[in-house]
């Protein structure tokens, strides 16, 4: 596994462009994730007391089936993490995408994988997706939906989003940072939602729900 201190070399010519020079989106670009999140937060707001599941971890706990992914599995009797995001992205990918390296050095030899699911699929070829996931480690893995709409279905059955934005070429889509706990049956778990993670706690969350698998594996 790679260093910590080659993350932003890394990140910035496997996968993203480059950070932004500034540190917020413009007023387009955040008006429309504004709009996105806010439908997004009505839609979920009458199921919410039943997808969450209280339970005390870091990131928020809920206990939903997910959808199923091409022919990726996640490990048996473990666990994925799912990103959606895109390559060419300069804004919040290289941000999550360093931490998931990080956690991906903290949780090595534990059965944790990590999925890339890209929403650009006419840009983010197979080939560049599998280079860019040999450089961010092991147990990175990359799917690639067949179209821009097939991606924004599949992002939209995890409750994440993508909006394609007119005039902004370096950055053609607006999307979250969740990442997407699951079991091995796409069972979602946890989701966290946002960049600005303790990933000390992120660890811990893990830790236990793999622990709690193998305890049910065993009655």
């Amino acid at each position: 596994m790679h260093n910590a201190s080659k993350f932003d070399t890394r990140v910035s010519y496997g996968l993203c462009a480059r950070l932004p020079s500034e540190t917020h989106l413009n007023r387009e670009t955040a008006a429309v994730a504004l709009f996105a999140s806010s439908l997004l937060l009505a839609v979920a707001l009458p199921v919410m007391p039943s997808l969450l599941d209280n339970s005390d971890f870091y990131g928020m706990s809920i206990n939903q089936p997910g959808k199923s992914l091409g022919d990726y599995q996640p490990p048996s009797n473990g666990l994925a993490i799912i990103f959606f995001g895109y390559r060419r992205c300069g804004t919040v990918c290289p941000v999550q995408l360093i931490n998931l390296i990080e956690l991906g050095q903290r949780l090595e030899g534990k059965r944790v994988e990590f999925l890339f699911v890209t929403l650009d699929p006419e840009n983010d070829t197979e080939e560049a997706l599998q280079q860019t996931m040999e450089r961010l480690g092991d147990a990175f893995r990359s799917y690639r939906p067949e179209n821009l709409l097939a991606a924004q279905k599949l992002a939209s059955s995890y409750n994440d989003f993508a909006v394609k934005q007119v005039g902004t070429p370096e950055n053609p889509l607006a999307h979250s940072a969740r990442l997407h706990v699951v079991t091995k049956d796409f069972r979602r778990r946890l989701v966290y939602t946002t960049p600005d993670l303790n990933l000390e706690l992120v660890e811990k969350d893990l830790l236990r729900l793999l622990k709690d698998d193998d305890s049910e594996s065993s009655t």
